[in-house]
């Protein structure tokens, strides 16, 4: 049941392949130094067309090596005549902003210069050509150190002594350049690559400012910005200059990229020397102990600036402390893969880490507030405050949790609640055991007559289990104590941190999933699918449904709970025979829980138990049934469909038949592409509910069919979800459709008439789903009461005014060209008073990230 963009020319391919994956030709049966000898000329041929990224890289290391400069960089001299910076340029040294270019200070820098170059630069060849390319990449240079002098002659003037200490640092890199190449050239990718290319630079750039904060990735981040800028000024349509909001799968990843940067920054820190960037202190939370006030009182000597932060640090620190300082990074990893799979319980931990590292700045900051105010050798200005320094840890950290709390309805799925509650359980008993160890041998030692007394014991166990590094300057204060009360004090924070990250891996990783108040709802639900339902049962195991059973779980309802609308869909589920009383026991549990039921997508079957419940309805989609078993695609009316088989057949294309589990990576990514593309094009975000995307193709019964061409290109893809009654397979229903935008003519009528070949063998027939919105072609809706006939009228509208955005008839036409048999779906409702609040049940089920500007832009539409 998916709504198309634009109904699918004249048809195309061939014959249904049952195979994996179409693999490119292999070439004849060669030597294995053919073989060779010919992947090394496609690698030169390859590099030949980007011959200015490999004359730069050349350059670079050419003059790295003759210079000497590789291993510690260019001598003295010759730094001050080629390294580029505010001073050289005023001097009248103009060459520089080229000659910095190809100098570097030390191997990793040649390296990171070569990896960012190389992976680049060749991106603008593709989009401009090799001489624009040249002037993009010199003048992009330019550019950045233009703005990046300003920047620091501000800052300067304003009294930082971050960006301001800046001024007189000489710049050596190519990392401007080629971030300004590779933003520069972004526009030219597809939505999917664009959006990934761009988050991927913008946040590393902008960690490593963060983080590490040297001039040169100050310099580069300002680089991918002019990069940036260049993009949108050179974009092409003016459409494609308005920002589109990314599918909701898309956003998964794009916050579960944020969040793994989150959790890397502080580590990379530890790699850098003398880190400088506004929580390069986080790397002192992590990997330093914790301060006192006294300590801080010491170093400072009473002024309270940036240069006092990170001294002091002991010179010899547990290891174990180490390992348990890096656990919240390890779990903030884990959770950022668990919120890319949409697991709610991943969004909770990551909050509750993000909140502890705001407690933890929050303490730096109270730790300041209490030094007293002494008069030190030098005034310090408000920027260089310790304080002010300490602010970005605590704004970051509270941002990222606000920023992940506004997009928690990303993150539906839910792990089991019995599961949840037996690792809350072990851990607390895991966790309370070794603290009552700890607590009895401190009593055995002396206890209360201990220095200290009770709060000494409480700041033990604190120190003890904060995630920091510990001194073993410790060691001599457990001199007269048990051994194991040591032991325990050195490794009880590791132990417990480590079983909480397999706590964490379980729950987000391994967990079980579930959709409703039981923690088996969902493979019960299964289980009644298969059973019995309609075409569209299968829909019902998409989250965010829940499910309500009877009492003998022999059926069940799914559905979605939007305000105080409980919207099922698809109908009950389960042995046909308790229909009936799963409904009437459905609209019971709403009356009880004060929910208006509202029943989506059923047929006429329930139509007369649902009327004399006081129940009214109104049409809402034209579902279309083929009886594929003696189909056969002769005659005038199937001339789409032959032209497209014929099309498909000359031009190569074979459908594959596979599961989604068995894709190659690369064919996996070609789909997400593929589906990203599509839902680029649209002004509107997917649409859901009823009309499935790429996390339900994840599926293990779902099968798809790909129109895959002999070089391994995909121009089309559909998915099938299969109708079972009484544990047989009975029928298949389409539901996922993508095209390419330069697949070939007909090639959804291909991938139809594939389906058509494949599944009757074991099908009597097969669904295409419901055309939301859309009546039959000849313009014909089921008879309603004549109270209902103005809502009729209003969504014929409706669906009229949406067809430029999401294509609803021209997909019923689309399906038309098979000959279908039609059946109208309904929604039933008990009150027209109610009808405002399930019209905005459905616009929250079907669009869930409807933001307040798709909102305009819908509403633009609907009034034109």
């Amino acid at each position: 049941m998916t709504p198309r963009e634009e109904a699918p020319a004249a048809a195309p391919p061939s014959r249904t392949a049952r195979s994996g994956l179409a693999r490119p030709r292999s070439g004849a049966s060669g030597t294995l130094a053919d073989a060779v000898r010919g992947a090394v000329r496609r690698w030169v041929s390859a590099l030949g067309r980007y011959p200015v990224t490999l004359t730069i890289v050349a350059v670079f290391w050419i003059v790295g090596l003759a210079s000497d400069s590789i291993l510690a960089g260019p001598d003295e001299a010759l730094y001050k005549l080629v390294a580029g910076n505010f001073g050289a340029l005023r001097g009248g040294q103009w060459w520089t902003p080229i000659t910095s270019v190809f100098f570097a200070s030390n191997p990793l820098a040649y390296l990171a210069g070569t990896v960012v170059t190389a992976g680049l630069v060749p991106l603008a060849e593709r989009a401009f050509g090799p001489w624009r390319t040249l002037a993009l990449f010199f003048g992009g240079q330019l550019a950045s150190l233009v703005a990046f002098f300003t920047l620091v002659q501000l800052a300067r003037w304003l009294g930082d002594d971050w960006i301001g200490s800046m001024v007189d640092v000489p710049i050596l890199g190519p990392y401007p350049a080629a971030l300004a190449c590779g933003l520069a050239a972004s526009g030219s990718l597809g939505a999917l690559l664009r959006r990934r290319v761009r988050a991927l630079v913008l946040t590393t750039a902008g960690m490593l400012v963060l983080y590490v904060g040297h001039s040169e990735t100050v310099l580069g981040f300002i680089g991918a910005l002019v990069g940036l800028v260049a993009s949108w000024w050179t974009a092409g349509p003016a459409q494609e200059r308005h920002f589109r909001l990314p599918s909701i799968r898309e956003r998964r990843n794009l916050l579960a990229l944020l969040v793994a940067v989150v959790a890397v920054g502080p580590v990379l820190t530890a790699f850098s020397r003398s880190p400088t960037g506004p929580l390069a202190l986080v790397r002192g939370m992590v990997l330093n102990p914790l301060p006192v006030l006294a300590q801080i009182q010491q170093d400072c000597a009473g002024s309270i600036n940036a240069v006092c932060l990170p001294s002091g640090p002991p010179t010899v620190l547990s290891a174990a402390g180490y390992l348990t300082a890096l656990m919240p990074v390890l779990i903030l990893i884990v959770c950022a893969e668990g919120l890319r799979r949409g697991r709610s319980v991943a969004l909770r931990v990551a909050v509750g880490v993000q909140l502890a590292v705001f407690a933890l700045a929050a303490g730096y900051i109270a730790l300041f507030l209490r030094i007293p105010y002494r008069p030190g050798p030098g005034r310090t200005g408000v920027l260089g405050s310790g304080i002010v320094h300490v602010l970005p840890v605590v704004i970051s950290a509270l941002a990222l949790v606000i920023v992940l709390w506004m997009h928690r309805d990303l993150f539906p799925v839910e792990t089991a609640r019995g599961m949840r509650r037996r690792l809350q359980t072990a851990g607390a008993a895991f966790g309370g055991s070794l603290v009552a160890l700890y607590v009895v041998l401190w009593f055995k030692d002396g206890g209360t007559a201990r220095p200290g007394g009770l709060w000494g014991l409480v700041e033990e166990l604190v120190r003890q289990y904060l995630p920091a590094p510990l001194p073993t300057s410790y060691a001599p204060l457990f001199r007269d104590r048990d051994g194991l009360a040591l032991w325990l004090f050195t490794y009880g924070g590791l132990i417990l941190w480590t079983a909480a990250l397999v706590g964490v891996v379980i729950a987000v990783l391994r967990g079980q999933q579930t959709l409703g108040a039981r923690d088996d709802s969902l493979h019960l639900a299964r289980r009644l699918v298969h059973r019995g339902g309609s075409s569209l049962s299968w829909m019902t195991l998409w989250p965010p449904n829940r499910f309500w059973f009877d009492e003998h779980a022999t059926a069940g309802v799914a559905f979605q709970q939007h305000g105080s609308v409980a919207l099922s869909v698809a109908g009950p589920i389960g042995t046909p025979g308790k229909w009936p009383s799963a409904l009437e026991g459905f609209i019971r549990y709403c009356s009880r829980h004060a929910l208006v039921p509202c029943f989506y997508s059923l047929t006429d079957d329930h139509w007369p138990l649902l009327r004399e419940r006081g129940f009214r309805r109104v049409e809402v989609a034209q579902e279309t049934r083929l009886r594929i078993r003696e189909l056969e695609f002769k005659g005038k009316d199937w001339q789409n469909v032959r032209t497209a088989v014929n099309r498909a057949r000359k031009t190569g294309v074979k459908a594959e038949w596979v599961r989604y589990a068995a894709l190659s990576p690369h064919r996996r990514a070609q789909l997400h592409i593929l589906s990203e593309e599509w839902s680029a094009r649209k002004t509107l975000p997917d649409m859901g509910f009823t009309l499935g995307g790429l996390d339900e193709l994840a599926d293990p019964e779902v099968l798809l069919c790909l129109a895959v061409d002999e070089e391994g290109k995909l121009h089309g893809a559909t998915s099938w979800l299969p109708v079972y009654q009484e544990g047989q397979l009975v029928s298949w229903t389409l539901d996922f459709m993508r095209r390419s935008p330069d697949g070939f003519p007909g090639v959804m009528e291909f991938l139809v008439a594939s389906a058509v070949a494949e599944l009757r063998s074991t099908v009597d027939a097969i669904s295409l789903s419901g055309s939301p919105l859309a009546a039959d072609p000849a313009g014909e809706r089921a008879v309603v009461e004549g109270q209902d006939e103005l809502l009729g009228r209003v969504l014929d509208a409706t669906g009229h005014a949406l067809e430029p955005i999401y294509g609803f008839r021209s997909l019923a036409r689309f399906k038309s060209h098979f000959q279908p048999e039609y059946r109208a779906l309904y929604m039933y409702y008990q009150d027209t008073m109610q009808l405002p609040a399930i019209g905005r049940a459905l616009a929250e089920a079907y669009l869930p990230g409807l933001t307040m500007r798709h909102r305009m832009r819908l509403l633009s539409s609907l009034v034109r």
